[in-house]
């Protein structure tokens, strides 16, 4: 077992608490950013030490995976232990993921993000999800929620937009292949033509 005291008294950088209190933000925001200020410093703790937290998150059922290209580490919950997102949180991160990859294809990446306004979430909610994207209110609380998991950031718009959608590099370890044909195979079959085949 770690000893987060043995480590901070040969760091002499950090003490133990320093130590503690990273491990307990990966777990809880699952995706901690280098480029937040207010997660610098608990990044460079967790990158310093990864195999600590590796060690330490794998006995909980956890993968860590650090991204030094675009400086993040996220903890992954292995798919028996892991919380189960709202249904309107699962579409509304199914969405932006995919979002997130057209931009990529189109090489529209800025910095390992998205921007996505809310007309081209609107837009590509109701082709994807065949549904009218939740209202302002509701919207927003679902953009919370997904910001606490490290998936979404929001800016103001800089035009009649009410807000910008971030969608931060995460997103793609915390929604991987794995997980997306995990829900592509429990995903309904709405195509009604299969049927007569």
């Amino acid at each position: 077992m770690i000893s987060w005291d043995k480590v901070a008294e040969q760091s002499q950088l950090y003490v133990a608490d320093d130590l503690r209190k990273a491990g307990y933000r990966l777990v809880m925001e699952q995706v901690i950013y280098g480029t937040d200020a207010r997660s610098r410093g608990a990044y460079e703790i967790l990158t310093k030490y990864l195999a600590s937290y590796r060690e330490l998150l794998a006995n909980l059922g956890m993968a860590v995976i650090h991204n030094p290209h675009m400086s993040y580490i996220v903890a992954v919950p292995n798919q028996y232990i892991a919380e189960k997102m709202r249904l309107g949180e699962t579409r509304l991160a199914l969405v932006l993921r995919r979002l997130y990859d057209d931009k990529m294809y189109a090489t529209e990446i800025v910095a390992g993000e998205a921007h996505v306004t809310v007309h081209d979430l609107e837009a590509a909610y109701k082709d994807l999800m065949g549904k009218e994207l939740p209202e302002n209110a509701a919207l927003r609380d679902l953009l919370a929620a997904l910001k606490r998991y490290g998936l979404v950031r929001l800016e103001e718009a800089h035009d009649e937009q009410p807000f910008t959608v971030v969608v931060r590099p995460g997103i793609v370890d915390v929604l991987g292949e794995t997980a997306l044909l995990q829900l592509a195979a429990h995903a309904p079959n709405t195509s009604h033509d299969d049927e007569d085949e």
